[in-house]
């Protein structure tokens, strides 16, 4: 199937009232104008789980997360402004946090959301009769809690005010199982691993570096190298802030977005160490997310303040970016995420 379904979490404005949803042709590259799909305050990011999409919401003066089944056509998507009964128990919410959650993971019986200003991490249950809170782990007050990572039994949470990883082991009530200390003022940010898991990539908010960690069963993560994912040749005066990172199917290489710059940095990984090897604009400014394609053709990148989606060509053999083939309206984007991409979010067992 060429077509493949979107969404795009928004930070709230008249323009950005929720959660949209859009379509992708894996062919030809070509982007839908997205639709409101929920209305839903401060979306700012989505986790797919087969026809489940979980999303942060504020309502009521709370926050917490919101079960939306993505079979059941959105009545926005017909030109409707109201919600009728049958589509609101599609839905499911529970209100447990102050703040909206930065990011959220989803699997077959759980929500986790990472908390930047609560310094937390909730663990949603999906019940048949709802949602409940089995646990809230308090890290520390804007702790920066920014992603949820998952390697076998162990949960890791990027924490971008303390500077490290905090990593929890889930098959014992999420207890403290360690940490990875990155260096002070560096902002670890968002993480990946790759397929075997025997590396992580850790991209650093405020020193915008790159740390690649080799690792063992036994949670020993040892700093391989540390880059910078800064073009050396820029004299940009602009506040530069790394964001999100992503590697290509065939692991070849790493993609990194830079707000500021307003770039997107890609990596060679196919030699002993990981090299810059591309300084390319994100055609737009502030580069919040972005997403590969499964077949590895396009990037689609969400600039947030430019307010649209841009598609890019990719060359497979070479990693880089190239012409922008695609260019739709969004406001306010910030997450990202496609219907194919639930299958590389599964836990390592």
């Amino acid at each position: 199937m060429n077509i493949l379904n979107g969404y795009i979490g928004t930070y709230y404005s008249e323009k950005s009232p929720g959660i949209f949803h859009f379509q992708f042709n894996t062919i030809t590259g070509a982007l839908t104008d997205p639709s409101l799909f929920y209305p839903a305050r401060n979306a700012k990011c989505a986790a797919l789980w087969e026809n489940s999409l979980a999303v942060p919401l504020e309502k009521d003066g709370k926050a917490g997360v919101c079960l939306l089944d993505t079979a059941s056509e959105s009545p926005f998507m017909q030109g409707k402004t109201e919600l009728s009964a049958e589509h609101k128990t599609t839905c499911m919410e529970l209100l447990a946090e102050h703040k909206t959650a930065c990011f959220l993971y989803q699997d077959s019986s759980c929500i986790y959301t990472a908390n930047y200003h609560e310094g937390t991490v909730c663990i949603y249950q999906k019940e048949t009769e709802g949602l409940i809170l089995y646990k809230k782990i308090e890290i520390a007050p804007l702790a920066g809690c920014h992603q949820i990572l998952f390697h076998s039994h162990y949960m890791l949470v990027p924490c971008l005010e303390m500077d490290e990883i905090r990593i929890f082991d889930a098959s014992a009530d999420y207890q403290t199982a360690g940490t990875i200390s990155f260096p002070k003022g560096s902002g670890p940010r968002h993480g990946i691993f790759n397929m075997s898991h025997n590396r992580l990539y850790v991209v650093s908010e405020r020193s915008n570096e790159l740390f690649t960690f080799a690792l063992s069963d036994d949670l020993d993560f040892r700093l391989l190298s540390q880059i910078s994912v800064l073009n050396p040749e820029s004299h940009s005066d602009s506040e530069n802030a790394s964001a999100a990172i992503r590697l290509s199917p065939d692991e070849h290489f790493l993609y990194v977005s830079v707000r500021g710059a307003d770039m997107i940095t890609v990596i060679s990984l196919t030699s002993e160490f990981p090299k810059a090897i591309q300084y390319a604009s994100c055609q737009g400014s502030h580069p919040r997310d972005f997403i590969l394609s499964p077949n590895g053709r396009y990037l689609i990148t969400v600039n947030r303040t430019s307010n649209e989606m841009v598609c890019l060509c990719r060359n497979s053999i070479t990693g880089f970016l190239e012409d922008v083939c695609s260019r739709v309206p969004i406001a306010e984007g910030v997450g990202i995420i496609l219907e194919a991409e639930t299958l590389s979010k599964t836990k390592s067992r």
